[in-house]
């Protein structure tokens, strides 16, 4: 629920009472406003019924959070080459448009048990990419909770924007045992991987991102009980190990309880340990969709965290 100045809600003569009651209820009662990109209005532009022109815009989802919070707004028009939007009350239809202008796009809003004014049901649309809505500090995931569609011709996008994923945590594992967290969203560069956990001074500890093929494109191996100790990277594919990278002599202060992160970027990965970087390797293998996270070989994991900016 968003909050806002008195001040403001004056200026345009708005009830403030009635106004937050169907704010709350447009956000909070229904998960989240849907918009719905309709491509067959691109540069389409239109006269009437606008709200606001808004300049100096990076995302989409900044036009959507403004839309959103305006209990009369049904329609976005965004265009990312000259980083403007603007807000309609009105949803137009092919047939109302005004002129043609290059690099816009149509937008819908829809929210089951909530009418907007001169909202459209019966649109042919098609689904927002997720990493449009959510911006970059934030990992677009699905969200089969929303219901935030009506008519059967609105096609619904399922969206969830977490600031960090909480994967589970375990305090008592069997090292020999594989223990694995499937996400609901790709790994992607930029996120960062933290696992707080409990090593073991007879077995390896490993961290394994698997693709859909179950290549392994990445494998973290933590050998304590190997004289001089060392970290391995290795890659696995089609049943083959690559060849092993090795950083000879590390440690950490307690291997009761430590930390592993592993920050993922466009062409490698960067391993740390307590905070120390230990080795930095080049992805081998295609990046993508990569929804598999297995760790073996620990006592226990205290805490298990995806994210671009980790909570």
């Amino acid at each position: 629920m968003k909050v806002f100045q008195t001040s403001i809600l004056t200026l345009f003569g708005f009830n403030l009472s009635y106004v937050l009651t169907l704010l709350t209820y447009n956000t909070d009662s229904c998960t989240n406003a849907t918009f719905y990109r309709r491509l067959e209005m691109d540069d389409l532009m239109f006269a009437g019924s606008l709200i606001e022109e808004i300049s100096q815009v990076d995302m989409r989802a900044e036009c959507f959070s403004q839309c959103q919070w305006r209990v009369t707004c049904n329609m976005v028009l965004y265009n990312p080459l000259i980083r403007k939007c603007k807000l309609y009350t009105e949803a137009f239809g092919s047939s109302s448009d005004d002129s043609v202008e290059t690099g816009w796009e149509y937008y819908g809003i829809s929210c089951a048990d909530f009418t907007l004014e001169n909202a459209r049901a019966d649109v042919n649309v098609i689904n927002t990419d997720p990493k449009d809505i959510c911006n970059t500090n934030i990992i677009a995931s699905d969200d089969n909770t929303s219901s935030c569609y009506t008519g059967a011709s609105w096609e619904v996008v399922p969206i969830k924007c977490v600031s960090c994923y909480l994967g589970m945590s375990r305090q008592s594992m069997i090292p020999s045992m594989e223990y694995s967290e499937e996400l609901n969203f790709d790994l992607a560069a930029g996120m960062k991987l933290r696992l707080s956990v409990s090593g073991d001074t007879t077995e390896y500890n490993y961290v394994l991102f698997e693709a859909p093929n179950t290549d392994l494109v990445y494998l973290l191996s933590l050998r304590w009980s190997k004289s001089p100790t060392r970290a391995v990277f290795n890659t696995w594919q089609g049943g083959v190990y690559s060849t092993e990278e090795e950083e000879l002599g590390i440690s950490v202060i307690d291997i009761s309880s430590y930390v592993i992160e592993i920050h993922i970027s466009e062409s490698e990965f960067m391993t740390y340990a307590d905070g120390i970087l230990l080795m930095t390797n080049q992805m081998r293998l295609p990046f993508t969709g990569v929804r598999r996270v297995t760790v073996q070989g620990l006592t226990a994991l205290h805490s298990f965290h995806i994210g671009y900016a980790l909570c």
